[in-house]
């Protein structure tokens, strides 16, 4: 019994006992990194004829249906899957004739017995598709397909182990799927192409068994039986196809004899009606049955060629379908050679495995030998030391080993020979495979080839029934023109012989009704001649003589008129003899003259009148003797000569107005650049100055409660000082506080009035800026204007092209007035000459197609041009509209700038006034002070006799009026940061204002502009008003300063002459002495001018440092808080000392003092940490000096002070430094050469310090102008861009523009070709209707030359009677012509999209139309 191994790369052979591991000596070598080198051993149990499987405690283990074994001893049974280690390969177990006792817990089916050759097909109770196999035949190969119902899918109970313990494996519920190979070549080629794989490789090792033979014979007699049954299967397809063609073909003759009996039968009716109905009926009979021939005609040959294009496709398929069949059958034939092919070359490879079998085991003998002898070997080379004997046997052995490995390289050989002839059988079953896919694919696409020409038979019986049914209309159209026909002819009955009928036995015939209608039209136009000639008769006589006399007097009149315009008359003489002409009592038949001749003088009067009324407007007056029409004329030239040389004065002038615009305008972009970078620049510092106010607000916060409690202790110990001192010092404080409110007053009077002034000239620059937006907007304005007014002369030279046109048209369309006119004359010509008229008659034909077609193209164009005059109209309108809504908000606008001019002048007045006022003040101060200067003199005199007491109280007042100042001047710093606050807000607003601006530019018209003109000139005027004003300002802050410098000098004065009786002081309290004046005048100096106009620097420069300080700004607020802590331990250590004692009150005072000098240290040190405060905020708040002073006291507070100072210099000096640093790392500056501390400096090093910050700082500037510079030409690069794209925006909208007007342009050239088809189908339809008329005119002169005598006709019948009768013929036709070529165009445009059903419907109704209107018009 033989087993197998089957896997993925082929089939491995059992043997009794095989090993499987890592180690090169075991069976089955796996090489992986789960498998051990001895893993698993599968042995052959006699006894009970199963494999049973031990796993050798492996570290992994092996899995036999997904379940897991270790160590333990497993049965196995066919189909159990197996996979060693857990990433390993699977393997299913494959066995040959298992013993039905060796699996008694499977029931299954009994085995496969004897061939037996009468069963080729498949027994009826388990019927063979083409992926299953029956459960019955016992293989050797499985295909893909689930295992057979018969054996249980089930997990069931395995038999006890090998050693003895008992097994429960988890299988999966669902059959197992059995992915096999065939066990041979032919089978593995059957299973190919039965399930339509491609590419399949058979495995590269196939080991057969002697016993198999008879096996695969049946299973390949199975094969071909199922082969067999599929064939059969095609061959009845291919017979029910055939009978479909076949049953097709006969329905396809089926309909084209019924089409040709529809047709014969549809013949013969028609044939029937039309007979004797058409008897008598002329020639225009004649040409419909033509037409219903010629449609019969083509119905027959689309019948024809319709059956031929059948009976050509039948047979078309028919020769396909017999070469199919052909096909089919070598396919068969080549099948049947083939599969004895195959059955050769599997008989071939059958004996080749036997003998490899064969080899193999030849093989396996010769191993099992060399292990022996390797064995024997060993034992012999243990005895070798002993025995020489032994080493000629192991000699002799050598020798056999090489002859036996000898041997074994010829067996190799043959293996190799025998594997390359495998592989040439391989690629030959690949060909034949491939062959046989082809040939599938070719019978597949026959296939599709037989739907195809099913549908093609389906589509064309659709088109027989479409056909069928245009028959029918076409039936129903005929129908009906034949009714029509006959209700004509009895409405034609009724209207010559009336209700009664002259022969109601006989029908009436054509030839009896047209002989009626002649006598009908011939007794009326007698009648009518007749009652001519009698109403002329009567109406001559009278006439005549009235016509004569009015005549005459007309010829009177009008020799006056002409005399009197041959002369040089004026209007007025002119209206007289009109009015004279029109009032003539006339005859009715010269009153028609007579307003003729009226209406022609009308028009050379109103021109007289125009001429006169235009040289009075242009203040030319006439006299007497200048009367007339051409010196009027005259006049009006030499006027408009004059008028031209102004104009070009004008345009010269416009010309270098033009010139001055652009270079303003150049002028303008460069201030608006300005503009924008300081808007950016300001928008910068409001948002530090912003977050500094909000700083130095909770810092003010805090320094006021500590300011609070220090003013209480400082107020208890002023109170108790001031009631010593009230009595000496009320007169001085009386006059130093009027000093100081004066001074307080003009110093706020000066600030209001700067801040105003800068108001103004704020106001004044964008005042600036929105005129010359104005004037530039106004150029636009003008620019588009001109632009305007050019396409509005072009669009008046392009309706005065087209009015010219017009008039050739007109001109056009009268010539061929007259045309038609000499053509008429032609046709009476031409039925006077008989014998010329066929000829003319051709012409008159080729005149009235270029007639009607011209007439046709004019009036198209006309039409064209109406349309555009009112497009052109309605677009002027719209811009009219517009323009006045414009005008409208241009005047809101500039009444809304002339009442905010009227403001800003009144401002400006009030200013002036308030400028005037101040001076005032001003002098009544100056004399003041100069009265103070002569009163100076006997203070000084009292001052040297009252030394003792009268020096300290002064000195105490005058520092208590510096506080008041001080005070003041904090007021005024908090004013003017609301005031800024403010500035912002109103910045804000204007420059929503510049927007609204911008976006009303290009909208304004000429009057606006010459107003915003008169606007700017004003703008202008107060702008030199306001530089005046500044220029007066100016002076009154030079005035200003000096009086402040008078004061210092003599506060000077005073303290020199208060300090002299003083000996007694120590010398060291000089230098304190010197040095608190020094902090006076630093506290008291005024805000310079030149500090007012470099604010904006300095602040632009701050702004730069705030962002230059980066990480060290968190130090130096942290320095900031320590000094402001000390500061509140101090004044609490203060608030404790207090005692009731004079001397510690004084020692209070100077305490205090020492605290307000470290507030004074604290803000030098916020100062400069925040250098973007203004000026005036750094104005130090000063302590009163007016306490006491003892000797021992003094030393302590020079102690103090020169501590403080100390402190507050390296502070300063350490900010400094920092921010030196900060800067030259940010901007890349290493020349930063002041680094130097101050501190311990001498005066000359001092200076040189200062000498080289200055420098540093100019490096600053100079970088971040570079920056600045840098910053400018990138946003000019970026404008540059945004004026690119707009411009490409432009061009886009132009590419659109003219796209659109292409697609006009080509539906216009449509519109032509289409009416250009019209008018030619129209041309042909009116050559018909000719030559009708023409048949029509012989059969009437026929009629006439039978029916009546010659001399009959000539009494009878005039030739004037015949012209008019011709020409009223000729116009009814030409109008009749107008009305069908109009009606059918606009039933052609109507239907051109429609199919051809709905054309051949249009074109019946259309003829049954012409034929219609026809026979009135001949028959007249």
């Amino acid at each position: 019994m033989k087993a197998y191994l089957k896997s993925a790369d082929g089939f491995f052979v059992l043997n009794k006992s095989t090993t499987i591991g890592k180690h090169a000596d075991s069976d089955l070598v796996l090489q992986s990194a789960d498998i051990d080198n001895h893993h698993a051993l599968i042995e052959f149990n006699e006894a009970e004829g199963t494999f049973v499987l031990q796993d050798f405690n492996s570290r992994n283990g092996t899995f036999v249906n997904e379940c897991h074994i270790q160590n333990v001893a497993v049965k196995l049974i066919p189909g159990d899957i197996l996979r060693f280690g857990s990433a390993g390969m699977t393997y299913e177990l494959v066995i040959e004739n298992p013993s039905p006792v060796s699996c008694p817990w499977v029931r299954g089916p009994a085995p496969w017995p004897s061939p037996q050759p009468h069963l080729s097909s498949s027994p009826p109770d388990m019927p063979f598709h083409h992926g299953i196999q029956p459960a019955t035949v016992q293989r050797s190969w499985s295909q893909g397909c689930p295992r057979p119902t018969m054996v249980p899918p089930a997990p069931h109970q395995r038999p006890m182990s090998a050693s003895g313990k008992m097994f429960s494996f988890v299988m999966d519920p669902k059959s197992p799927v059995i992915n096999q190979v065939w066990a041979n070549a032919m089978d593995m080629s059957e299973q190919c192409m039965m399930d339509g794989l491609s590419g399949t490789i058979p495995p590269t090792e196939i080991f057969m068994d002697h016993d198999l033979s008879q096996q695969d014979k049946d299973e390949i007699i199975l094969l071909l039986g199922r082969e067999v049954n599929r064939l059969s299967d095609f061959e009845m397809e291919s017979k029910y196809k055939d009978a479909l063609i076949m049953n097709l073909q006969a329905e396809v003759a089926d309909l084209s004899q019924r089409l040709s009996e529809t047709a014969a039968v549809a013949a013969a009716r028609q044939s029937n009606r039309c007979d004797p109905k058409l008897q008598g009926v002329d020639e225009g009979d004649d040409l419909r049955q033509k037409e219903i021939e010629s449609m019969k005609s083509q119905i027959n040959a689309l019948q024809k060629g319709y059956s031929q294009v059948l009976s050509q496709t039948l047979a078309e398929r028919n020769t396909e379908i017999e070469s199919l069949k052909n096909e089919g059958e070598n396919l068969k034939r080549d099948h049947a050679i083939t599969s004895g092919m195959v059955t050769s070359l599997q008989k071939d490879m059958s004996a080749r495995n036997e003998q490899v079998q064969q080899l193999q085991e030849e093989v396996n003998r010769l191993r099992i030998e060399n292990r022996e002898k390797e064995y024997q070997l060993e034992a012999l080379s243990s005895r070798c030391s002993v025995m020489k004997e032994e080493l000629r046997k192991e000699e002799a052995q050598k020798d056999r080993r090489e002859a036996q490995e000898k041997e074994l390289k010829l067996c190799r050989s043959q293996m190799q020979d025998m594997e390359k002839e495998v592989r040439k059988l391989r690629e030959e079953l690949k060909k034949n495979y491939m062959g046989q896919n082809i040939i599938s694919k070719t019978l597949r696409e026959k296939n599709k080839v037989e739907e195809k020409l099913q549908e093609d038979s389906r589509r064309k019986l659709l088109q027989l029934q479409e056909m069928g049914n245009r028959e029918n209309l076409i039936k129903i159209n005929l129908e009906r023109a034949v009714g029509q026909l006959e209700n004509f002819r009895n409405q034609v009955i009724k209207a010559t012989f009336g209700k009664t009928k002259p022969f109601r036995d006989k029908p009436i015939t054509d030839q009896q009704l047209i002989e009626k209608i002649i006598q009908v039209t011939e007794d009326n136009l007698s009648f009518q001649q007749r009652k001519w000639t009698l109403q002329r008769e009567t109406h001559l006589h009278p006439k005549q003589e009235e016509t004569m006399h009015s005549v005459e007097k007309l010829r009177v009149l009008l020799d006056k008129c002409q005399a009197c315009m041959r002369d040089s008359c004026s209007s007025i003489d002119l209206k007289k003899e009109v009015e004279l002409l029109q009032h003539l009592p006339l005859s009715p038949l010269v009153s028609g003259l007579q307003k003729t001749v009226v209406n022609i003088l009308r028009v050379s009067l109103s021109w007289l009148e125009e001429t006169e009324q235009l040289l009075g407007d242009l203040d030319i007056e006439l006299s007497d003797s200048d009367k007339g029409f051409s010196l009027c004329l005259i006049y009006l030239l030499e006027h408009y000569k004059k008028i031209m040389s102004q104009s070009q004065d004008l345009q010269a002038q416009m010309n270098a107005s033009r010139e001055t615009q652009k270079s303003l305008r150049q002028e303008h972009l460069a201030e608006k650049e300005k503009l924008a970078e300081k808007l950016e620049q300001e928008e910068k510092l409001k948002a530090k100055i912003q977050q500094l106010t909000e700083e130095k607000a909770a810092l003010e916060e805090s320094i006021g409660q500590e300011k609070s409690r220090s003013e209480e202790a400082l107020e208890k110990a002023q109170a108790r000082v001031r009631e010593l001192e009230n009595h000496l010092a009320s007169q001085k404080e009386a006059l130093e506080n009027s000093v100081a409110q004066e001074k307080r007053k003009m110093r706020e009077m000066l600030e209001a009035e700067r801040r105003k002034a800068q108001d103004l000239e704020n106001q004044l620059t964008q005042q600036k800026e929105i005129s010359e937006n104005n004037t530039y907007e106004k150029l636009k304005m003008r620019d588009t204007l001109e632009k305007e007014k050019r396409k509005i002369q072009d669009l008046e030279n392009r309706l005065t092209k087209q009015k010219e046109e017009i008039e050739l048209k007109e001109q056009k369309e009268n010539v061929l007035n007259n045309k038609l006119k000499d053509a008429l004359v032609m046709v009476e010509d031409a039925q006077q000459m008989k014998t010329t008229e066929s000829q003319r008659a051709e012409t008159l034909a080729l005149k009235l197609k270029e007639t009607l077609a011209e007439l046709e193209t004019t009036k198209t164009k006309m039409i064209l041009t109406d349309d555009r005059l009112k497009l052109q109209q309605q677009s002027m309108k719209a811009l009219q509209d517009e323009r006045e809504s414009q005008k409208h908000g241009f005047e809101e606008e500039i009444s809304e700038y002339k009442e905010q001019i009227k403001q800003h002048s009144q401002t400006i007045v009030s200013l002036e006034e308030r400028l005037c006022q101040v001076t005032q003040y001003y002098q009544k101060i100056e004399g003041e002070i100069t009265t103070l200067k002569n009163n100076d003199t006997g203070p000084k005199e009292e001052a040297s006799q009252d030394l003792t007491a009268g020096p300290p109280l002064d000195s105490g007042d005058k520092e208590i009026a510096c506080d008041h100042l001080i005070d003041d001047l904090l007021m005024a710093q908090k004013e003017i940061l609301s005031q800024q606050e403010i500035i912002m807000k109103l910045r804000t607003d204007l420059g929503e204002a510049h927007s609204r601006m911008s976006d009303l530019r290009g909208e304004l018209s000429e009057k606006q502009k010459m107003e915003l003109e008169r606007q700017v000139a004003l703008v202008r005027q107060q702008s030199g008003e306001l530089s005046m004003l500044k220029a007066k300002v100016a002076q009154t802050t030079g005035l200003m300063e000096k009086k402040d410098r008078e004061l210092k000098v003599l506060r000077e004065a005073l303290r020199a002459s208060q300090e002299k009786p003083r000996p007694h002081l120590s010398t060291e309290q000089k230098p304190r002495t010197l040095s608190q004046k020094c902090d006076i005048s630093l506290q008291i100096e005024p805000a310079h001018p030149d500090s007012f106009s470099s604010f904006q620097e300095e602040q632009s420069f701050s702004d730069l440092g705030v962002k230059c300080k980066g990480s060290r700004h968190e130090e130096t607020i942290q320095r900031q808080r320590k000094a402001l802590s000390e500061l509140r331990t101090r004044v609490r250590e203060l608030e404790k000392a207090n005692s009731c004692n004079h001397k510690d009150h004084v020692n209070e005072s100077f305490l205090e003092l020492r605290t307000l000098r470290m507030e004074k240290n604290v803000q030098k040190i916020l100062l400069d940490a925040k250098p973007d405060l203004t000026t005036l905020a750094r104005v130090e708040i000063r302590p009163p000096q007016n306490s006491p002073f003892n000797s021992g006291s003094t030393l302590v507070m020079e102690k103090s002070v020169k501590t403080d100072a100390g402190e507050a210099l390296e502070l300063s000096e350490k900010l400094y430094t920092d921010m030196i640093k900060t800067l030259g790392s940010l901007m890349n500056i290493k020349d930063m050469s002041s680094h130097t501390s101050l501190k311990h400096l001498s005066p000359k090093e001092r200076e040189k310090v200062n000498h080289l910050r200055q420098k540093d700082l100019d490096l600053v500037f100079d970088k971040i102008t570079q920056l600045k510079t840098r910053l400018q030409r990138k946003e000019e690069l970026l404008k540059g861009y945004e004026q690119e794209l707009e411009q490409l925006r432009h061009s886009k909208v132009s590419v659109q523009m003219y796209q659109t007007q292409v697609a006009k342009l080509e539906d216009d050239v449509h519109k032509e070709a289409e009416e250009k088809a019209l008018l030619k189908e129209a041309l042909e339809r009116t050559e018909q209707q000719l030559s009708q008329e023409r048949r029509f005119n012989r059969v009437f002169k026929q009629q006439k030359d039978r029916g009546e005598d010659p001399e009959q006709r000539n009494m009878s019948y005039s030739p004037f009677k015949d012209n008019e009768k011709q020409r009223r013929l000729f116009v009814e036709m030409v109008k009749s012509k107008m009305q069908n070529s109009s009606v059918q165009a606009g039933a052609k445009k109507a239907t051109l999209k429609t199919g051809q059903e709905r054309e051949t419907k249009k074109e019946a109704y259309k003829s049954t139309q012409s034929l219609s209107f026809v026979k009135p018009g001949g028959k007249n």
